[in-house]
């Protein structure tokens, strides 16, 4: 079990420690646990919870009320809240939640066919994987989908993604050498097989090194190989210091103009981000702006 200290809820939730505390205090929303040495942590148990209780309070619940109601009944409102919300293309979306939760596997994959023939994989994965993804953590918050049920998805995903990859014509000269890869700790890996996809439709000799990849070890093969650039995603919680250090480290391997990074965490440190390193927003960012 997971166990976060009342900043990282601040860091998930966006909600102020000082207010997390006094809901804590005045409102009994939340029972923290100690360590051994007397530390309070808190449990998923407790992220899902606020995570619900901040979105009945930004819809207009008061928090008094909320407090009244079970953790039950406020898993129950949320939930009914988050479906009343659905996305554009919310009948493919909710035809895969369905699907995801029968572990109907051949109906899944038989939709990503479709879909990619009709639409392409750009906009498959911008209109309906970003959306359908985004859907599972929410319905993650509610108890309504379990990480066994996301982890299948996503295994599914990166056997797609894959497919496409290898169906790319690799044969024409290439236009230049890139480095894919994930740092330590980082286990995010569609984003990062998506921008592969891309890159080689392009027409670039790409090197995939996939999850959790050494800093030492990408020094030796960015040393070997001399990319052209490099790329990378972050979806997964990192320190500012962490971060920071991250990219101390690449600018030393590669000039930070040929550096390109994605996900949640360039959002969420975007002030610590040095200059001239590529943030990656969109499908744009590599699709237009990436040149050899």
């Amino acid at each position: 079990m997971a166990q976060y200290s009342i900043k990282d809820l601040e860091n998930f939730t966006k909600i102020k420690a000082h207010t997390l505390r006094i809901w804590e205090s005045r409102y009994a929303l939340l029972q923290p646990q100690r360590t051994e040495t007397n530390i309070r942590y808190y449990s998923d148990r407790d992220l899902k919870k606020i995570l619900n209780i901040n979105l009945l309070y930004q819809n207009g619940l008061k928090i008094s009320k909320i407090a009244k109601l079970t953790e039950k009944e406020i898993f129950q409102r949320a939930g009914e809240l988050l479906l009343q919300t659905d996305v554009e293309g919310r009948d493919e979306i909710n035809s895969f939640i369905e699907n995801i939760l029968d572990l109907n596997e051949n109906a899944i994959q038989e939709s990503l066919k479709r879909i990619n023939q009709k639409i392409g994989m750009e906009r498959l994965y911008s209109e309906v994987l970003i959306p359908l993804l985004e859907k599972i953590g929410t319905l993650w918050q509610v108890d309504a989908i379990t990480v066994s049920h996301e982890h299948f998805m996503s295994n599914i995903l990166r056997e797609f993604l894959i497919s496409q990859i290898t169906a790319v014509d690799g044969s024409r000269a290439a236009r230049g050498k890139a480095v894919l890869f994930l740092p330590e700790h980082e286990k995010h890996e569609l984003s990062l097989l998506f921008y592969y996809y891309l890159l080689k439709k392009k027409g670039y000799d790409c090197f995939y090194l996939g999850q959790s990849v050494p800093m030492k070890d990408l020094r030796s093969f960015v040393n070997e190989t001399q990319p052209d650039f490099i790329m990378t995603s972050l979806i997964a919680e990192i320190t500012t210091e962490d971060f920071q250090a991250l990219f101390t480290d690449l600018i030393q391997l590669i000039d930070a103009n040929k550096i390109y990074a994605g996900g949640y965490q360039l959002v969420k440190h975007r002030l610590d981000v040095p200059e001239n390193v590529n943030v990656v927003q969109s499908i744009d960012d590599i699709t237009v702006n990436v040149n050899a």
